[in-house]
């Protein structure tokens, strides 16, 4: 059976009940940190939302309204306890469906900012099904922002470097074009190991690539970027 426990984060001003198996990580705080395009107006569509932290944390950071679509009955049930537990039951909408059939449940180009981080991984892995793509890939996460996202609106997609290149075909198959690549690092001496893409749908943007972001000092600390983040991010 899953365990489940409940975290403190952001010296308590978020709680969260998390699976063992898939916890908040300090990767997707600082993709929340690099995001774009995220106003109090907006109307942002969080795809494959899980337990529901990138969506909690985004209605608290910006007070918008977030759509969370997620189809895992498990997490849909974490999902909703987390919505209570945070009192953001009236921020943050849950939406329980396959991002698959998002044209079903909503109007094409309605919402103002995308937010993604699928699976890293392709193939199946019984041992580590939350970073393994089953039997959604990043294409239908891509889709389904496209059919989503407004003319002019951002997409922003949190993925492994090494599928950067795959990401941005399938970006450009559904009109949503590159603005700027950031890459994680964990150490400045090691390899990076994920990417933070911010897209628009329908505009050609000139892309750039970001100074990089080094995540930890080669004693495993914090580097000074990075405790900046995650201590003032809320």
């Amino acid at each position: 059976m899953e365990e489940y426990r409940e975290f403190d984060f952001f010296r308590g001003k978020v709680r969260f009940r998390q699976p063992r198996s898939h916890r908040l990580s300090v990767v997707e705080i600082l993709f929340l940190a690099n995001l774009r395009g995220v106003r109090k107006s907006s109307k942002v569509v969080d795809l494959g939302a899980g337990f529901g932290a990138l969506s909690i944390i985004l209605a608290l950071k910006h007070q918008c309204q977030v759509w969370a679509i997620e189809r895992d009955p498990k997490m849909l049930e974490l999902l909703k306890h987390n919505l209570v537990l945070n009192g953001l039951e009236e921020k943050v909408h849950v939406v329980e469906m396959d991002l698959k059939d998002v044209w079903r449940a909503f109007r094409p180009h309605h919402f103002d900012v995308i937010v993604a981080n699928p699976p890293f991984y392709k193939g199946r892995n019984e041992k580590n099904t939350h970073h393994h793509e089953a039997d959604t890939t990043l294409e239908d996460f891509i889709k389904a922002g496209g059919f989503l996202l407004r003319d002019g609106g951002s997409f922003n997609l949190l993925m492994a470097s090494g599928r950067l290149i795959e990401a941005i075909l399938y970006m450009e198959k559904y009109n949503i074009h590159t603005a700027s690549i950031r890459f994680f690092y964990p150490k400045i001496t090691k390899n990076s190991k994920v990417v933070c893409i911010y897209a628009l749908k329908n505009l050609k943007p000139n892309p750039v690539v970001e100074k990089p972001l080094i995540i930890n000092e080669e004693d495993g600390s914090f580097t000074q970027e990075a405790r900046d983040i995650l201590d003032g991010f809320l």
